[in-house]
């Protein structure tokens, strides 16, 4: 990945940082920390950035790369696959930023987070043309503790909230965290593309235990980005049974060409907007997870009010430098690396169809995600069989073992995504498109076979 800094200016950079840093005890910190704000902004961060490049997280700690190997000890673990996080250096914004901050040498509590709020507005304004106020959001580190909140502030333990399926795996993990139950309500497939079962939807809502749906907007794992009419729909039906939205919207920018993603609070019926929540970070956009930065909010203050009850909120002092970074001077790099991940889509859909006749393919419309269908193969190995001679949790789970010995390809078990996740595996195409082709390649050399 390029930099735009070159190691000894940036270390020259530091270094006088350094110095003036100590002059603040005389009451130069300010000036210092104007003149190196001033430094940072006047950088060019508009690229043309790297991707192709692979860049090695083998042995840093990090779950997409170092944590299936813990199950394999044989060593035949080669691609992680699984995980949802980027595998591409960060923007260089950020890491300048960050640098810039720990020249000085001390991580006391923050003095204010309007700053972060600030930027949080001005993105989701000029990204989605969303108009919010920084009194309508409130910081988290983390979409799980604001939804957790949500679900203990509206729903009652042990009553229902609804997932519509496939969904990410992390809604049921958030529902047992708040002491909720949770009811599927399976998509379809209509023409190739996953769409709402509105009737099956409506006999779900009416239920009298029901007190919210959780929304994922875009749909993780099956890459839908929900047109408008489609989000109008489902929360006018969650109004008409009292059932309170949350809408995670933590995959909004990675949108793919020829496709818009709405917000849920942006539609145009106020009655449908003023029940719901919405849970956002650019954690996804940027690969900040580790960086434990969100943020909630909601056009309706009662309700917003209500979760507030049940939520506080840690921040860390270099998330918020990492995410104003981010948020300030990312979007070239953003911009570059979310069309880099849209090839990498159409490299995929076209490589199965021309290679993979048996791997079936529903055309992503946002997330790096995608869900790939091998029903065939696992009909032809008796995966249901296999797994329960093997001890394996689901079918899904024996096919992801047999995957990782015969390719060394790790993928997260369709089955964890709930009902209509059967016979499927979900991918991380966030990597560079050299390991995309391997991992396909090592695929198809196997699958062809069985």
């Amino acid at each position: 990945m390029a930099h735009f800094i070159g190691s000894q200016s940036r270390r020259s950079f530091i270094k006088n940082v350094g110095v003036t840093a100590l002059a603040g005890a005389t009451g130069a910190g300010a000036a210092t920390n104007a003149n190196a704000q001033s430094a940072h902004n006047a950088r060019s961060y508009n690229g043309p950035f790297d991707f192709d490049t692979v860049y090695s997280r083998v042995g840093t700690n990090c779950s997409r790369w170092d944590g299936p190997p813990q199950n394999y000890p044989d060593g035949v673990f080669k691609y992680g696959m699984g995980v949802a996080s980027m595998d591409f250096e960060c923007a260089p914004c950020i890491t300048d930023a960050l640098q810039e901050r720990i020249a000085h040498h001390n991580y006391g509590y923050l003095t204010g987070t309007e700053t972060l709020k600030d930027c949080i507005v001005k993105w989701n304004g000029e990204r989605k043309g969303e108009d919010l106020h920084p009194d309508q959001i409130v910081l988290s580190d983390g979409v799980y503790p604001g939804v957790i909140a949500a679900l203990r502030a509206f729903v009652p333990a042990n009553e229902r909230v609804v997932v519509t399926t496939p969904c990410y795996s992390g809604f049921y993990s958030m529902a047992r965290g708040a002491s909720v139950q949770t009811v599927d309500s399976p998509m379809k497939i209509v023409n190739g593309r996953y769409t709402f079962d509105f009737d099956d939807l409506e006999t779900r809502l009416r239920a009298a235990d029901v007190r919210a749906l959780i929304l994922c907007n875009p749909q993780n794992p099956t890459g839908n980005v929900w047109k408008r009419d489609e989000l109008l729909q489902l929360g006018r039906l969650c109004l008409e049974n009292n059932v309170i939205v949350l809408s995670d919207e933590i995959h909004c920018d990675v949108i793919r060409a020829g496709h818009k993603f709405t917000p849920f609070a942006s539609l145009p019926d106020q009655a449908v907007v003023n029940n719901s929540v919405s849970f956002s970070a650019i954690s996804k956009t940027f690969s900040l997870a580790g960086m434990k930065n969100a943020f909630y909010y909601s056009k309706n203050p009662k309700l917003l009010d209500r979760v507030n009850r049940y939520h506080r909120a840690e921040i860390s002092t270099l998330g918020v430098v990492a995410t104003e970074a981010a948020y300030n001077h990312g979007g070239p790099w953003f911009d570059q690396v979310n069309a880099y991940m849209d090839e990498n889509h159409t490299f995929i859909e076209n490589y199965i169809k021309n290679n993979l006749p048996t791997v079936g393919y529903t055309r992503n419309e946002g997330t790096y995600m995608t869900f790939l269908d091998f029903s065939k193969t696992m009909a032809a190995l008796d995966a249901e069989k296999q797994a329960k001679e093997q001890n394996a949790r689901t079918p899904e789970h024996f096919f992801r073992d047999w995957l990782v010995f015969e390719t060394g390809v790790y993928f997260n078990a369709g089955s964890d995504y709930g009902t209509g996740g059967e016979g499927r595996v979900r991918m991380n195409i966030a990597s560079s498109r050299s390991v995309i082709k391997d991992v396909l390649d090592s695929i198809a050399n196997a699958v062809n076979r069985v």
